[in-house]
């Protein structure tokens, strides 16, 4: 892809370099945490990794790796975030992994799209902006605090005569929180401004 070339090359520079900071904080997070904090740590490693491809000269970028590897990765992980973000019987619905899938979604765009379409490319400048301003002002936190709720689900029982029903019960489901006590907003913030210009040069350059 050559949206690389309307970047100039110093800032592609310094924004890949950044990046791989960025990628290099999270894998450091996921080696220290487990369960699904180590998931959602590894879905930024990989947006941090191929946005620092992204903003690679085109000499460093060509490294053999094929588009269609970004494409079926960040399609894979968005829709597993997305599935995720849904809950189990265990689990209540997580805004912040509904959120993670639509960045994922957002990777998928940057490097499957060759005609960008405006309605789509400037609501999510818009939204990296939104989430960048958020980062600054630590209010994940309020989304990520941890949520319980009730949630229905058909649960199949035996009655005493031995025929099979399908009740629908609440049941009472709650969720972990992913950020913890991490002070992460730097990073996340360098991310979501970085995803909303490449966005926003992308769209600009047709």
């Amino acid at each position: 892809m050559g949206h690389s070339a309307a970047v100039p090359e110093w800032l592609g520079v310094a924004a890949a370099a950044m990046f791989v900071v960025v990628a290099a904080s999270h894998l450091r997070h996921l080696i220290a945490t487990a369960g699904e904090r180590r998931s959602w740590h590894a879905c930024h490693v990989l947006m941090a990794t191929g946005m620092a491809f992204m903003y690679a000269s085109t000499s460093v970028s060509a490294l053999g790796v094929p588009t269609t590897f970004w494409k079926l990765v960040f399609a894979t992980a968005g829709m597993l975030a997305a599935l995720w973000a849904l809950g189990t019987t265990s689990r209540a619905p997580s805004p912040i992994w509904l959120l993670t899938s639509i960045d994922l979604g957002a990777m998928f765009y940057m490097w499957s799209a060759h005609t960008f379409v405006a309605p789509l490319s400037w609501p999510l400048v818009a939204y990296f902006v939104l989430a960048a301003a958020m980062w600054a002002l630590d209010a994940y936190r309020q989304l990520d605090n941890g949520t319980a709720g009730v949630s229905w689900r058909l649960l199949p029982q035996e009655s005493a005569s031995g025929a099979l029903t399908v009740p629908v019960r609440a049941v009472a489901t709650t969720s972990r929180s992913l950020i913890g006590e991490l002070d992460i907003g730097v990073s996340m913030f360098a991310m979501a401004i970085g995803m909303a210009y490449m966005l926003a040069v992308m769209q600009t350059m047709g």
